[in-house]
């Protein structure tokens, strides 16, 4: 073979391989192009809750209105607005010079009934030991017999009207019927008390309320124990934690409501009564769950004919989410279980590890190419 040939045969070969390289990476470069981009995670154990979410009004879970007894002058006051508290502590005094005097005339008229009693009691003791002797007459041990009842009932009667005297003696002082704060004072020094306005209010904030008015078809998600998330503008990024204390039995036929109440501990005393709360009532509740960002879940409905008339039917909603493995995209349908805003509970469908596609799932097909977006 000459030089020439096999000149022009080298230089055949090396145009072909050329072509097949030049092809070969368009071919790559094609293939990269269709990947579509994703963003993944990984599927993980966790907590899930379920919440209906209502509006309502703190208030002090014990709080009372204190009145004085007496209508009578204020005298000395005690205790202040935002005062501290313990049951029996003495808030204010009326006027009650003529009530002390009276418990004195009242136990010197009890000491008075008493020595007459004591007197009559032992001339009874003598006539009866004289009747026994057969040395007085029956009639005459009848009438120190009835000395002696009439005297003992004098006695009864002074002791009345001590306890009398001393209970509204101690009616002058106004006393503080609960623990907790005063949250209000209405008499100055020397103002008259009056039996239609209260003294004090006295609020126990240790612990703390809020009723809510639940509409009907949430009724059946709520019961006694339930716990509840409460947030208050005053601390934006703190959540109080508490539970249903009662869920009132009757509904209001006029806004088909019921009132349901819930009570959270105060200890530290940041909640307030009057602060607007939004709470959060707990109505399912799972730990230790497959669950994924609620996002990543691709819903499909369909309408189900029941048979019949054509108006009988209901909507199917199934739903299903994409894993990724060495870069090929597959569907797999999920059974969920409690599902909220964040996240849903995966019954079956996944397990914890797979890579799941959070982002790009809409544009998938099953066994689709896909590239993973690390950024």
């Amino acid at each position: 073979m000459s030089k020439t040939k096999l000149i022009l045969i080298y230089l055949i070969s090396m145009v072909m391989l050329l072509t097949v390289s030049c092809q070969r990476g368009t071919q790559e470069e094609v293939q990269e192009d269709e990947k579509i981009p994703v963003y993944v995670t990984q599927v993980e154990k966790g907590n899930i809750e379920n919440t209906v979410r209502y509006l309502g009004n703190i208030e002090a879970a014990g709080e009372v209105m204190v009145f004085s007894m007496i209508p009578n002058q204020i005298t000395s006051i005690k205790a202040y607005v935002n005062d501290q508290v313990d049951k029996g502590d003495v808030l204010a005094v009326v006027k009650n010079t003529k009530l002390e005097q009276a418990v004195k005339q009242a136990q010197a008229g009890l000491e008075s009934a008493q020595a007459n009693y004591e007197n009559v009691l032992t001339e009874w003791n003598r006539t009866k030991r004289l009747y026994e002797e057969d040395a007085i007459s029956k009639s005459q041990y009848d009438a120190v017999q009835a000395q002696k009842k009439s005297a003992k009932s004098g006695v009864d009667q002074a002791q009345a009207a001590l306890e009398n005297a001393k209970e509204q003696y101690e009616d002058s002082f106004i006393k503080a019927p609960i623990s907790g704060i005063v949250s209000d004072r209405n008499y100055d020094l020397g103002e008259q008390t009056s039996p239609q306005q209260p003294a004090y209010g006295i609020v126990n904030m240790d612990k703390v309320k809020i009723k809510l008015d639940v509409v009907e078809e949430d009724l059946a998600k709520i019961e006694k124990g339930n716990k509840v998330y409460v947030k208050v503008n005053s601390y934006p990024d703190q959540v109080f934690e508490g539970q249903v204390k009662t869920v009132y039995p009757t509904i209001n036929p006029r806004t088909r409501t019921a009132k349901v109440e819930v009570v959270l501990d105060n200890k530290d005393g940041k909640l307030k009564s009057g602060m607007y709360a939004t709470v959060n009532i707990v109505t399912q509740s799972s730990q230790n769950s497959v669950i994924v960002p609620s996002y990543a879940v691709v819903e499909k409905t369909t309408r189900k004919h029941m048979g019949g008339e054509l108006t009988n039917t209901e909507i199917e909603v199934s739903r299903y989410v994409y894993v990724i493995n060495d870069s090929v995209a597959h569907r797999r349908d999920i059974k969920a279980g409690i599902i909220n805003d964040d996240y849903t509970e995966v019954l079956a469908g996944l397990e914890p590890g797979d890579t799941l596609v959070t982002r790009g799932q809409y544009r998938l097909t099953d066994q689709g190419l896909v590239k993973i977006v690390t950024e």
